[in-house]
This record gives C-alpha cells, structure tokens and sequence, in this order.
C-alpha cells in the first residue's frame, strides 16, 4: 500500500475493516506534514474499538512504505504510570544514535512513586526532547506515536504537552491514542489541549452491520447474513476486538440460523473471573444480581436481590475495576456492565443452586408481571404445568393487544415445562405463530425444521402457511392454508378456524386479490368475538379489499367503523396501517402520512414488527410522493436494517422499489442499481411482491431513458395487475406503461391499452388518477401528431393536481408536457413547462432529471435563464471550420458525443430515430467532420 492509495482501493483489502477512511485521514495528515507542518492527532475510541490496531499499522506503513520518516513511540501502562517520567523514557530510548547525554535533565526511570517536578525540570526535559526532534526531522519527518496517552505519567504527559505547543513549522507529526472513558485521568491542562482545535480528532465509531459482513468474510471466509451481522453488533456494540474474538472462537455453523444470544469471548470471561476473584463479597452479589436482573436493572432492584443494605460501594468498586458502573438517563437509573459480553460471563460463573436462589428472589422483586414470569421460569428447571398454564394464559392476554413477542416468549418458555408431549407440542406450534406474527421472521424459520416434523393437524398447517406468506412464497402458503382449512372444524373449534381464516386475509392482501380478502375476512369476524387477535386483523384489512373491488365509499366507512372500535393498544397499529393504504391510494396523502407514523413504532406500545415494515415502506413511499425526499431516503435506511434483520422478504420489493426510484432520479447509479437488485423476485411470489419489483426496474430504466428495457419491466404488468370494472389495481404504473410504449414507437399498443383503460368504470374519480390519465393520452396525442389536443390533456392533468401537494408527479407531467411541445415546435410553450418541470426536480433533488430538463431546454432554442443561451445559433470550431449549429443539432451532438447511439439520442430527445440521422448529417457537414469519434473529439477539445 502507498500513500497515494485511495480509499477505494483500500476498502477492497484493508486489514481493518471500517477504518479506511480513518487510515486515509492519517496518510494525508502524514503528507501534509512532510511538506513542513506540526500535525497532532488524537484516534479515540472505547476499548476494543480498533485504535492500538490502526496506529500500528500505521506505523508499520511508516517503516516500510514512507521513506525518509523516524518514529519515537512510546506506551501507557497502569503500572508504569506511578513512576515519573516512564513515558518520557521510552520515547528517548526510540532515539536513533542514543548518546549518554541524551538523558540530560533527569533519570530515565525514577526508581519511586511519582514525585512532582518543578516547572523548570519540565522545561528542560522539555528542551531535550524539542531539540532532538528539531534535529531528527532535518533529515526526513518525525513521528511520535504514544497508545493509550491517558496511562501515560502525569510528568511525561505535561512535557509531551509542552513540547506540542511550542513546535511549529517542523515536520514532526504526533499520533496519540485515547480512550474516552478514562480521559478523566488526564490532567485538566493537557486535556484541553487534547480536545481543542489545534488538534486533529478521529474518533473510532463502531462496526455497522455490513462492516462486520466484510471482517467476517476478510479474515475468517465466512459469509454472514444480515440478521448474523446485526447480532454480533447488538451483542458487541460494534467493538471491533470483541467480533473478531467471537467469530475466531464460535464455530462456523454458530452463523448459519438465527441465534438467541452469543457467549462472551474467552477474554471476557478471564478478565471477570480475575476481577471477581478479587472482589469483595459485596462486588460480586451486586455483579450476580445485575447479571440475573438483565439489562436496565435499578438500584434497589440489585440491592434487593443481592441481599445489600446499599449498592453504591458495590458500584464504586466495581468501577474501578473497569466491572460494571452506573448507568443514568431521564427516564431511570440502572446498574449497567461496562463491556459487552461482561453480565453472560458474570452469569455463567454463578453456580446452579445460587442462580436458582437469585432467580427467585429477582421473582419477587420485579414489577413486570411478563419478568416476574421469566424468573420463574429460570428458577425451574424441570417440568412445571402449573407454571405452563400460567403462561400460556398470560400469552392470551398479550395476543389480544397485540404484543406478539411477548406472548411468543411466555409459549416457549411453557412449552419447555410442560410434561406432557401432546400440550409441549401444541404450545411450540403456538409459539412459532407468534413469533411470525410479531415480525421475528428470522427466528421463526429456525424452528420451520421442527414445526414441519411435528404431526400433521390444523394448526401445523395453519403455522407453515403463515410463515410462507411472510416469507414470500405463494404456492406454499396457499398449498398449507387450504390443507388447514380443509381439516379444521369451524363448529367445534371456530376460533381456530377463524385464525385459518385471517390467514388467507393476510394471503388475499399479498395477492391483492378483493374478493379472497373480504370473503375470508367475513368468514374470520363470523367466527371470533370482537377485540380477538384474528377478528381485529381481519377487519384491519377488510377495508383494502373492499377497495381492490373499486367499493371505495365502503372501505371508508369500513376504516371509520375499525378506528373507532380499535382500543389504544398495540392492535390499533394494524389498522392505521391499513387506513394509511386506503388513504395514499385516495390522494389523502397527508392523512396517510399520520396513520403510517403512528403504526411505524413498536418500542413502546409492542405490535407486530411485519406490520410496522409494512408501515415504513409505505411511509418512505408517502415521503415520496409529498416530495419529502430526504425523509424518504431516511426512512429506508431506517426501515432496510430491520426489514434485513427480520429477513422478511413479502415486503422487500415494496421498500426497495421507492429507494430504486429515489436514487435514480438523484443520479446515484450503484446505490440506485443496488436496489434494484435487492428489490427483485423469483417467480411465483405474490403481486405484492412482483409488482414493486417490476416498477423498480422501470423507473431506474425510465431515469436513464432506455424506454425499451423500461417496457421490457412493465409489460407483464397488463396481465399480473389489470384495471377492470371489478377489480382495481394498487400500483400507479399505467400511465408509465403508456409512455415507455410511445417513447418505443408502438402507438397502436398505447391506443389499445390507454383507450381500455379510459373505458374502466370507477365509483369515485381520484385526481391524481385523472391527472395520470390525461396526460398519458397527451403524451400518445402528440406523437400521433396533434399537439393542439395534446396541450389540452397537459393542461388538464395539471389542473387535476391543482390543490394537492404532488411536486414529483406534477413534475413527472410538466416534463413530458414540455418535450411533448419541444417535438412539435411550440418552443415558447416548451420552454416554460421545462422551466416549471425543471425547478421542480431540482427541488426535489432529481439531478437526473434537471440535467435532461437543461438539455430539452437548449433543444428549444430560447433564452432559458442561467442555462447556456442557445438562442442564436451555436459556433462550433474544428479544424478551421467554423460553422453554426442549430439548438437541436446542438443537443444531438451533446449526447451522440458523449457516446449515445441513434436511438438512445432519439428516445432521451423524444424524436424520431431518423430525424436524429438526419441533425447529424447536417451538423457533420457544417464542422468538417466524418464520425462519431471525430464528434467526440471535437466536444473534449473544446472541454
């Protein structure tokens, strides 16, 4: 590696995953240095976090790849800090052709406990130092490189300090390594100097996700999911020292499944075993009990446990020991472990009988009633049907308010103690379908292997066909949904049969299938009291299938009858996601926009995480619409880290499908591509599911204007999604469809599809549903060489928005709006529908389409502003020849230069393919030219 490599190149083979960028900062801080310039770097980090690694290498980069450059180094320990001057003598005995002398001033090691120097011994020692580096970076440049600089002694840090103010204009550049946590223990003078603006910060964050992907796949040939990733970070909190010792120590396999929780490292358990070792007895209660109490444990609920009149001097202890310390934010105290890994290892070493005892008592203090459970159940270790009836009542009353996680945990939990194999069984199955019901999709396939080989029954089947249609596969899901319903026994057991019916609801909305929706919603409610799990659900959705049968009037008043009887718990989420759907489709963006944002969370209220991922790809979808783009691209990013983790596929073309679009029209190709591909499906999935992806598709090829792979995207779309007079499509991609066929020249097909689609009986006429009608027929009249009636339609898709917050769509209209005339010569018209179009996009940010709107607004050949004038006629110099060129030769040129073929010229311009050759032919002969490659090179000459 040189030191002209960039951090491109870098990210490819660095040996430190997540810190090239950081590597790239010091070598050009190293560069600057070396012209004649004091640099002081501080790389700051929590333990573990990669900051020893990184100066390391730097300074193996300085040996071996810097030429003419001297390290000094040095390194703070705990031990060495007591004696004066220990890390002033280590960076003097780094010295190159060390004399006697060198040690001028003082001993090198005091043989005691620091003793305080007086200020004129620091100067000197000082000055010695000053003058040796002085000397040394006469020759080449100078580095001081000191880890840990807050374990250095106090003396050596106030004359490395002395020595950072004073030196200036030398090639001498000073690289220190500092942990936050104890930056305390620097003195308050050198600290400041530390952390003031003289001094360059690099702050270690911690490993994301996909960071962690690249360690694991670099240094171990593993290749992680996304749900492995994240869990190493959430166990870790991302410190680097603490993956790579897991992924080193666990096997292969640990990374294959989901997994509940992963050990501490072999580190970890050393370092508690020797501090524990050396407790006091009051230490390791307050240890033992936060352990059992988990995360968030406060004060009194420690001291309880742990038997202690007061934790404080557990804590004060435990602190100095780097063991666990006190956690305080607004909301509560907690007892709280100062390294990740620290309470599983804590927890292990408590012996069986003291874990048990522990467990009890944590029973008894808790308020919770859901951990009050949880400690039971740890403290009992054998079969306890009493305590599985507990339990398995207490996940009915979270399955009504919708906190699936929760009650998923008590049915595990009672499915292990129950002793007999008939009610162990039936509470796994129920245990696996609340798990895919709270969204946890990653953990409920590791128990598809189990659930599978269980004996067949109704709820076997019920759960399989669940998971499937979480997981996208539509043939499964309705192959174990019939197979259910065909062995369930509606009279005997209807609230059985009725969660079988909610499932084909669930089933029908995946398939965007109205009748399928509505009929087994009615069948579920028919079935099921009011305020039950699968009643509420069903009529969550009931609404969007009355809409899927262009019922508009009935799925509104379906919405208001939900909204009012749904109580003020986690249940209401799904219908506000639902009503969020019904109101976006509607042009009640706004609305939508509320409804989606109170579904969305499930921090505080619990709720199923599928619905909340619904939720957020509709909200990203609403940002967008409203032209809030940079929230959109937020709530993606937000969104895509769950959605991943929950490995949830049903909603990933959804999600990814409005990122596609986004980037594309922003002009970031890789990112844009790369949702494309993540947004793609296998046949056989849901409509759901293939539909976004097709749009995905069509709008990244639409934003490059390659209308032919547009089209390609979108044609099977006319038979997947069709608009009848008994079935309304979900998906606004019709009026894209038109355009892609007339930008392709087949007009015919557009007349057909746009003229049958006119014809479709709608209950309710929605705006920006007439706004797309319009003006896809105005794009088709004006190729078909009636711009005057063209104009008309324009105008009137406008006017349909007029009143509604839609910039992208109205900017979508304009733009082709103003082609549309461009083509047909009404260059004044043009000109302002650009103008109009071209503010928009830039608005938004679509840097794509204020490129293509600047280049139609050259094509029209009038002054557009601050854009390059071309209302008189365009010079072009080559060879001598010195030639006018229209505005429209001017555009061809532009592109065929930039090396567009005839048609990509013709469809980004929206002429004829002919009408191209002929503007080149004219042009060719007006600059002297032959060839493209001449063109090319007549336009990066004149660049």
């Amino acid at each position: 590696m040189t030191a002209g490599s960039t951090q491109g190149e870098m990210a490819e083979d660095f040996p430190l995953a997540g810190r090239a960028a950081a590597f790239e900062q010091l070598l050009e801080i190293l560069r600057t240095v070396r012209k004649g310039k004091v640099g002081t770097v501080v790389l700051s980090g929590p333990s573990g976090s990669g900051k020893t690694a990184l100066l390391e290498l730097f300074l193996d980069h300085c040996r071996t790849a810097a030429r003419g450059v001297r390290l000094l180094s040095a390194m703070g320990d705990d031990w060495e800090a007591q004696f004066a001057l220990a890390g002033y003598s280590q960076l003097m005995r780094t010295l190159p052709l060390r004399t006697a002398k060198d040690y001028d001033g003082g001993p090198a090691l005091a043989p005691g406990p620091v003793a305080s120097l007086t200020p004129d011994q620091v100067v000197n020692y000082a000055s010695t130092l000053s003058t040796h580096l002085e000397g040394l970076q006469t020759h080449g440049s100078v580095v001081v490189a000191v880890d840990d600089v807050h374990k250095l002694d106090e003396e050596s840090l106030r004359i490395l300090t002395f020595v950072m103010r004073r030196l200036h204009d030398k090639r001498v550049l000073f690289l220190l390594t500092l942990n936050p946590v104890d930056a305390p223990r620097v003195p308050a003078g050198v600290l400041d100097f530390l952390t003031g603006h003289q001094v360059v910060r690099i702050p270690l964050e911690p490993l994301s996700p996909q960071q962690v992907q690249d360690v694991a796949r670099s240094l171990f040939g593993l290749d992680l999911s996304a749900t492995a990733a994240h869990g190493l970070v959430t166990h870790t909190g991302g410190i680097a020292q603490s993956i790579v010792e897991l992924l080193r120590e666990l096997p292969p396999e640990t990374w294959q499944s989901w997994f509940p929780s992963l050990p501490p490292t072999s580190r970890v358990r050393a370092r508690v075993r020797s501090v524990l070792a050396a407790a006091s007895p009051a230490l390791v209660a307050a240890a033992e009990s936060a352990a059992v109490l988990g995360p968030g444990a406060g004060l009194a609920e420690v001291a309880r446990v742990g038997g202690l009149e007061s934790v404080m001097p557990a804590l004060d202890e435990g602190h100095r020991a780097g063991l666990l310390g006190l956690s305080v934010d607004q909301s509560r105290s907690a007892v709280a472990f100062l390294e990740p890994g620290t309470a599983e290892a804590v927890y292990e070493q408590i012996v069986p009988s003291r874990r048990i005892a522990l467990h009890w008592k944590a029973a008894e203090v808790v308020q919770s009633e859901g951990e009050q459970l949880g400690h039971r159940v740890a403290a009992t270790p054998a079969a306890d049907e009493t305590l599985a009836a507990e339990l398995e009542e207490f996940a009915r009353r979270q399955a009504t308010v919708g906190a699936w996680q929760d009650a998923s945990t008590a049915l595990f939990s009672a499915s292990r103690l129950s002793p007999d194999i008939r009610a162990r069984n039936l509470r796994l199955l129920k245990a696996v379908d609340a798990l895919v019901g709270s969204g946890n999709v990653a953990q409920a396939q590791a128990w598809a292997g189990a659930v599978d080989a269980l004996p067949p029954s109704p709820l076997r089947s019920s759960v399989l066909g669940y998971l499937s249609t979480v997981s996208g596969q539509n043939d499964s899901a309705q192959s174990q949904l019939e197979m259910a319903w065909r062995t369930s026994n509606p009279q005997h057991e209807p609230a059985a049969a009725a969660q079988v019916a909610q499932r084909f609801v669930l089933h029908g909305v995946a398939s965007w299938d109205g009748p399928m929706i509505t009929g087994w919603a009615e069948r579920a409610t028919a079935l099921t009291e009011p305020g039950t799990p699968a009643h509420i659900e069903s009529e969550a959705i009931y609404g969007l299938g009355l809409y899927a049968q262009g019922r508009i009037a009935d799925a509104e008043a379906s919405y208001q009858r939900a909204s009012a009887q749904a109580a003020e718990n986690a249940q209401k989420q799904r219908v506000q996601m639902g009503a969020g759907w019904l109101a976006l489709r509607l042009d009640n963006a706004e609305s939508a926009l509320v409804n989606f944002e109170s579904a969305a969370p499930t921090e505080y209220r619990g709720g199923s995480l599928r619905i909340s991922l619904w939720a957020e790809a509709w909200l990203a979808r609403t940002h967008l619409v409203l032209g809030n783009w940079d929230a959109a691209a937020a709530t993606i990013s937000r969104a895509s880290v769950r959605l991943e983790t929950s490995r949830m596929p049903l909603i990933r073309p959804l999600l990814y499908w409005t990122a596609a679009e986004l980037w594309s029209m922003r002009g970031d190709w890789d990112r844009a591509r790369y949702y494309v591909s993540q947004a793609a499906v296998q046949p056989g999935t849901y409509r759901a599911m293939q539909v976004p992806a097709s749009l995905a598709r069509a709008r990244f090829h639409e934003a490059r204007a390659d209308y032919e792979s547009a089209l390609a995207a979108l044609q099977p779309l006319a038979e997947l999604d069709p608009w009848t007079d008994q079935r309304v499509s979900f998906w606004p991609w019709q009026d894209t469809y038109v355009n892609a066929l007339v930008m392709t020249d087949k007009l015919d097909a557009a007349e057909t599809f746009l003229t049958a689609f006119e014809g479709v009986h709608r209950e309710r006429e929605v705006p920006s549903d007439l706004a797309r009608v319009a003006w896809a027929r105005g794009r088709l009249l004006a190729a078909q060489g009636d711009p005057d009636t063209a104009r008309e339609y324009f105008e009137a898709a406008l006017g349909h928005l007029r009143g509604l917050n839609r910039p992208y769509l109205r900017a979508r209209i304009s733009f082709a709006f103003g082609q549309s005339m461009r083509r047909a010569g009404k260059r004044r018209l043009a000109s302002s529908v650009l103008r109009a179009a071209r503010d928009l996009y830039d608005t938004l940010g679509a840097a794509t389409y204020v490129e293509r709107c600047d280049r139609e607004l050259k094509a029209t050949g009038l002054d557009v502003g601050n854009l390059p004038d071309p209302a008189d006629p365009v010079l072009s110099s080559v060879g001598g020849h010195h030639q006018q060129l229209t505005a429209q030769e001017q555009a061809v040129a532009e592109l065929v230069a930039a090396g567009a073929t005839n048609k990509e010229a013709a469809r980004a311009l929206f002429l004829a393919e002919k009408t191209v050759q002929y503007h080149l032919t004219r042009l060719y002969r007006k600059m002297g030219i032959r060839s493209r490659s001449e063109l090319a090179a007549a336009f990066r000459a004149k660049d």
